[in-house]
């Protein structure tokens, strides 16, 4: 397994909190969902507690989502319209089936060797055409954040060139700075890619 245990074990703990922290509709999600044609089929990679895939059900999506959190999962089962399972990023080997996938703030919790070969399976999970969003932390290196959950950070140009080589054109992206869950700031990237 790819997913560091202590990471999983403390988004475990802290499920409910997750959720409230993570209500509302991110200006990024709502942009993400203009890129999508009508009735897509979408998935959240990393749903946490599945609150994006409900929006995107609710605009009239067919939403599936997957975590490697169990207690995650079974929050976003609740979510009306979303499809949940269990899983890794390891585990996820869809073909050629979604016409976006939605990878906000999950990717980060990988290796940073293994986040090229997670961006390959992304791009192979989309249809041609498909869009992906990708948000992460900036920086470098990885490490644990107050709460003991394990960050591999990156940069713009990092990133720009793992995109790329998967076959991924970047169209745009956004910046910003915001509390997590341990209460610290962090800056952060969202980037908006296509197939």
């Amino acid at each position: 397994m790819t997913i560091d245990p202590q990471t999983i074990a403390i988004y475990d703990e802290k499920t409910d909190e997750y959720a409230t922290l993570t209500k509302g509709v991110p200006h990024d999600l709502a942009r993400f969902g203009a890129y999508l044609p009508r009735a897509a089929r979408v998935l959240d990679y990393g749903c946490g507690p599945g609150t994006s895939a409900a929006y995107l059900a609710k605009q009239g999506h067919s939403a599936d989502a997957f975590d490697a959190s169990e207690k995650m999962v079974a929050y976003a089962q609740k979510q009306p319209g979303v499809t949940a399972w269990q899983a890794t990023f390891d585990q996820f080997n869809a073909q050629n089936i979604y016409d976006g996938i939605w990878a906000s703030f999950s990717l980060l919790h990988a290796r940073r060797e293994d986040i090229p070969k997670f961006l390959q399976n992304i791009h192979a999970a989309l249809r041609e055409g498909g869009y992906v969003y990708i948000a992460m932390k900036l920086g470098s290196g990885r490490h644990r954040d107050n709460l003991q959950r394990l960050y591999t950070y990156v940069s713009e140009t990092e990133l720009r060139r793992w995109l790329t080589e998967a076959g991924f054109d970047w169209i745009d992206h956004t910046t910003g700075e915001a509390p997590g869950l341990d209460g610290s700031m962090s800056a952060w990237i969202g980037v908006f890619a296509r197939a």
